[in-house]
């Protein structure tokens, strides 16, 4: 009996812990996350005056990904003052940003 008795208690500790509502972040939170990842971002694609173009997209928790795009001017002087892009992955575990070169990328300018 006190065995189906614990049965039915863990049971029931476990509908409660799966119908409790998910804990989302609040827009200040999201907005602060996205700054700082403009920011890695911009500093991880070492541009002279690197700019983020569009919205930075967010993958899932599971993931923990921001991608941004960020273009600007390429520093090396054989490169003339050359425009580039570069695709840019945030992980917001670590707050580590890693850009690569995505020369055919865009997207559109901010209003």
């Amino acid at each position: 009996m006190l065995r189906l008795l614990m049965l039915m208690l863990m049971l029931m500790l476990m509908l409660v812990l799966i119908a409790a509502p998910a804990v989302a972040a609040t827009p200040e939170a999201i907005e602060k996350g996205l700054t700082e990842a403009r920011a890695a971002c911009r500093k991880a694609s070492d541009f002279k005056n690197a700019a983020v173009m569009g919205k930075p997209v967010m993958f899932s928790d599971a993931s923990a990904q921001t991608a941004v795009l960020v273009t600007g001017i390429w520093r090396p002087p054989h490169m003339n003052n050359a425009r580039g892009t570069m695709l840019c992955l945030y992980d917001r575990r670590t707050g580590k940003a890693e850009a690569q070169e995505a020369r055919d990328w865009s997207a559109p300018r901010p209003r």
